[in-house]
């Protein structure tokens, strides 16, 4: 993607911004164009200042190994099937933990992974 496209997130975060912190009753989809507009770019904005600090993937994926990670509105991590035939399809998988697959930090960190706190979660 160039640095002059819009990330074709934005609106959806912009608008996810606006439900959980406005203090009007308005609807996202009943704002004003012009202010949806100034709302998705300052969106956009923060998505550029996040894949720059390597805290948010880039919209598109780097390679034809990559496959998407997709987060529910519950919270839920789903990953893309790859397809034999590389169309990409529509099945995801959950991603679930599993306690029995637990690794420490520590250990990983010996091994040389770096981890990046990028949320929280219940």
């Amino acid at each position: 993607m160039q640095d002059l496209e819009q990330d074709p997130r934005a609106e959806q975060l912009a608008a996810a911004h606006w439900r959980h912190a406005r203090q009007s009753p308005v609807a996202w989809e009943r704002l004003e164009p012009a202010v949806r507009a100034e709302l998705t770019e300052q969106a956009d904005t923060w998505l550029r200042a996040a894949r720059a600090a390597g805290i948010v993937a880039p919209a598109a994926a780097p390679s034809e190994d990559h496959t998407a990670l997709w987060l529910d509105e519950a919270g839920g991590v789903w990953n893309d099937i790859p397809t034999a035939d590389g169309d990409g399809g529509d099945l995801v998988l959950p991603l679930v933990h599993a306690h029995e697959e637990a690794v420490s930090r520590r250990d990983l960190a010996e091994r040389g992974h770096r981890l990046t706190l990028i949320g929280w979660t219940r």
